[in-house]
């Protein structure tokens, strides 16, 4: 016989939970697209990060949310744009930030009273790609001068042009560190914003050298502008045949070839966390996504939130190590006049 009394209270609990489902899909399904979502960019218009930032943004309209605006906040090494993020009340992946390896992990290793915690404060949400840096002249080095120990001589004999172009405390700065370490050639750091600024100034002689990211170098490059006297990844690049690495010219601690990731704040849902994750990956992989990527010169990499967390964890232990060994530290400081 049917017990009235216990069906009619699973007939009440059952229609509670349907209305809680029906008012809240989020909780039992995957993440509704959003409307709109933000990735903010720590570096004015113009330079790699920017460029990859809008090249996802494209690629991830209607795959993560109808519209996708990237929103620059250059300045103090990221910070601005980053402390912006951290303090987002939004978490549900609307706002998040595409950022380059340095601010998330030499940067805090070298800042003192850095305003973000990178372990605490944001959650990794992917790689966007992976890139490595070029060691670049412009007009102002005489024309001859074509090979990196070239340079290097040319910077003994002319010590007050012995100057390159990185933005303080960020990977370039530190290759720059690493370079005169390793050469013993006192290089100065002229700091800059971001590539954008500096490129214009090397283009107009006002500056010797800068280091970049390859994909700010490449066009630059191609149309005869620039020379490229080295690249810092562990085997030559190819978008750049013919171009040699540090290690190949015996700077063996110039190593660089970092991600470019995207962050969101601490606490944005597991959800939101894997529908972007999952929007760039398709992204990435998609021929247009493919070729997008080699034309600015960066590689794909895809990765899990939660490989990407172990990522980070382990390049902030490596740089940590690094920029203690190297006395990066004091060298940052100096370089701000403290």
């Amino acid at each position: 016989m049917i017990d009235l009394h216990k069906s009619s209270r699973f007939i009440k609990l059952f229609a509670a939970a349907l209305a809680v489902t029906l008012l809240h899909p989020v909780a039992t399904l995957a993440q509704a697209r959003l409307r709109q979502a933000t990735i903010i960019v720590g570096s004015p218009a113009g330079g790699a990060t920017d460029k990859l930032a809008r090249m996802y943004a494209d690629a991830l309209r209607q795959r993560f949310a109808n519209t996708v605006i990237v929103e620059n906040r250059p300045g103090a090494g990221g910070i601005i744009a980053y402390e912006y993020v951290k303090n987002s009340p939004q978490k549900d992946g609307s706002v998040t930030f595409m950022s380059p390896a340095y601010p998330m992990t030499i940067s805090p290793h070298v800042v003192s009273n850095l305003p973000y915690d990178t372990l605490k404060d944001f959650t990794p949400v992917g790689i966007a790609a992976r890139s490595t840096m070029t060691f670049v002249v412009g007009p102002a080095v005489p024309a001859g001068i074509k090979t990196l120990e070239a340079y290097l001589q040319w910077c003994r004999d002319n010590p007050k042009q012995a100057l390159y172009a990185a933005q303080t405390g960020s990977s370039q700065h530190l290759l720059g560190s690493i370079l005169a370490l390793s050469s013993k050639v006192r290089l100065e750091n002229v700091s800059y914003k971001g590539d954008a600024p500096a490129m214009q100034d090397l283009l107009g002689g006002h500056i010797p050298a800068v280091v970049l990211p390859i994909a700010s170098a490449i066009p630059l490059f191609k149309a005869g502008q620039i020379r490229i006297l080295a690249v810092s990844a562990s085997k030559p690049s190819r978008f750049l045949p013919g171009i040699p690495t540090f290690q190949e010219l015996d700077h063996k601690d110039v190593l660089f070839q970092d991600w470019l990731g995207v962050f969101a704040p601490a606490g944005t849902s597991a959800d939101a966390v894997r529908q972007m994750n999952q929007a760039m990956a398709d992204a990435v992989r998609s021929e247009q996504g493919q070729t997008a990527l080699n034309n600015l010169g960066f590689t794909s990499e895809v990765v899990t939130p939660e490989v990407f967390v172990e990522m980070v964890q382990a390049d902030y232990r490596r740089y940590g190590s690094l920029v203690a060994r190297t006395g990066f530290k004091e060298i940052f400081d100096k370089s701000r006049g403290k």
